[in-house]
């Protein structure tokens, strides 16, 4: 059997990953059998769902709650990862790691014994979200050691960012990682090819993998129809104290939204999706799930 190439896709929260995925599966997935990992810090998966819209000849494996390159998930992965390439026998396999994963342990996956006949390593790309660069604060050890791992860093919404900030932070990134190929891009559109090989390389620089972030994930799962004021109202008022926000939400007037908050950035899109409950995912270190349900039930 042929070995699988396999590509990394990492970024923090909110840098335009998804997005990334989704115009690989628009060129890849009419001609090759994808299979793409997802993995989240939260217990649902919004993303996954949103991918499996946007085409047929693709397979997901879902792992929540939980970064698979933590130490304590690292097992559990690697034989889920097994059974599953065993079972779909892919020609791509992808990775979309989360936005608070440190890739840093992506050594320990592509060395075991067990995978080492089964897949190689192709490419390792990290998404650069240049209009929040600058305030990932406490997580910036974590954004740094998914750039120092990347063969090619996208830098993204550069359309919202000014010259002299996308110069500081391609400069910011050459230091951290001199042999990474930079392409800057609007909504992660690049002309891109995953053929491209992966350097010779598993680490660049010291660096020790980070234990897993002291991270709150705040889930709500509501029958509760709102007004889009009183949402817009909500989200407002959380979006400053989150690093990202997600889901789908019900409205009172029988239509259904998504929601992003990357954040204090606040966007809602009407969607043909249609739920029976509202779901919405919020990640941060600064309230707590009663704060949130509470608040929620209060609009």
């Amino acid at each position: 059997m042929d070995k699988i190439p396999f590509h990394i896709v990492s970024g923090f929260l909110g840098s335009g990953k998804t997005t990334f995925l989704k115009l690989i599966i628009q060129k890849y997935a009419p001609k090759y059998k994808i299979v793409f990992i997802q993995n989240e810090c939260a217990p649902v998966n919004i993303d996954g769902a949103e991918l499996k819209q946007t085409g047929e000849n693709l397979r997901i494996l879902e792992i929540n709650n939980g970064s698979v390159f933590c130490v304590c998930l690292l097992g559990n992965f690697i034989r889920s990862l097994i059974k599953f390439i065993d079972e779909f026998k892919p020609e791509i396999l992808i990775i979309e790691a989360s936005g608070l994963s440190d890739t840093t342990s992506i050594s320990e996956v592509i060395s075991d014994k067990n995978l080492t006949n089964r897949i190689y390593l192709a490419s390792n790309w990290c998404i650069v979200d240049a209009f929040n660069f600058h305030k990932v604060g406490l997580m910036k050890e974590r954004v740094t050691h998914q750039l120092r791992m990347a063969d090619f860093v996208i830098v993204n919404k550069t359309d919202l960012s000014k010259p002299e900030d996308l110069e500081h932070i391609e400069e910011e990134i050459k230091k951290l990682n001199p042999f990474a190929q930079i392409t800057k891009s609007v909504f992660c559109n690049i002309g891109f090819c995953l053929g491209e090989k992966a350097f010779n390389k598993i680490y660049f620089g010291e660096v020790k993998p980070l234990p897993r972030p002291d991270i709150n994930s705040m889930v709500i799962k509501s029958s509760k129809k709102i007004s889009m004021k009183s949402l817009s109202e909500f989200l407002r008022f959380w979006a400053p104290f989150s690093y990202r926000i997600k889901g789908f939400v019900n409205l009172s007037d029988g239509t259904t939204v998504s929601v992003q908050c990357i954040f204090n950035q606040v966007e809602i899109v009407q969607t043909s999706k249609s739920l029976i409950t509202t779901e919405l995912i919020a990640l941060t270190d600064l309230f707590t799930l009663h704060d949130w349900n509470k608040s929620f039930k209060a609009f």
